[in-house]
């Protein structure tokens, strides 16, 4: 059963997601670029990619584990794979924070 994140761990949420937008990932990495942080055993690594680099929508995914993995890569090989676009979103499970005006 998923716990509800704490007042105090969502206000870390957030002040951490106010570094990250003043570092302006975006400006190094592409959006295909995926980051990988490892803490303990490889099924428990944490993926990001970061948003953005074209200037539309700036923002990071976070991806958990292998499956977070799997998501990831459904959702940019799903032409590729013959998988409907909307299919591919709907089966995202991840923690997406954008910043700026999104269209999407």
């Amino acid at each position: 059963m998923r716990k509800e994140a704490t007042l105090n761990q969502w206000r870390v949420l957030y002040e951490t997601a106010t570094r990250i937008k003043e570092k302006k990932p975006w400006e190094t990495f592409m959006d295909m670029d995926l980051l990988g942080f490892r803490y303990g055993a490889k099924e428990d690594t944490i993926y990001f990619s970061i948003l953005g680099h074209h200037g539309d929508c700036y923002g990071i995914a976070v991806y958990e584990g292998y499956s977070g993995l799997n998501d990831f890569l459904m959702l940019v090989m799903q032409e590729d794979l013959n998988i409907p676009w909307d299919f591919a979103m709907a089966n995202q499970r991840n923690l997406t924070c954008y910043w700026g005006a999104g269209r999407n």
